[in-house]
């Protein structure tokens, strides 16, 4: 997923890729800063180098910046993309 709009309903997919590193690896997702925990709306499916993030069914509960971050022993490192719900109005 790059910084994208979807429609309220669409599904949408991110993948996080790590291409250098030491094992063992560890990728967490988080939304708006706030770990994601798997539900029934977005599943996550990770191996040792990727990670998953689907969500089948987008609302307005999912529009925000999602980050994915890649830790070892070594340090941590972070990607962020920002997901857009159409049909959301805001009254600021």
């Amino acid at each position: 997923m790059s910084d994208e709009a979807v429609n309220w309903g669409d599904s949408v997919s991110a993948v996080c890729t790590v291409v250098n590193g030491d094992s063992p690896l560890e990728i967490t997702w988080a939304l708006n800063g706030m770990p994601i925990e798997k539900n029934h709306q977005i599943s996550v499916t990770t191996t040792k180098r990727n990670s998953l993030l689907s969500i089948d069914s987008a609302s307005p509960s999912h529009a925000g910046t999602y980050t994915c971050v890649a830790s070892n022993a070594a340090g941590a490192t972070t990607y962020s993309v920002e997901l857009t719900v159409n049909g959301i109005y805001d009254n600021r």
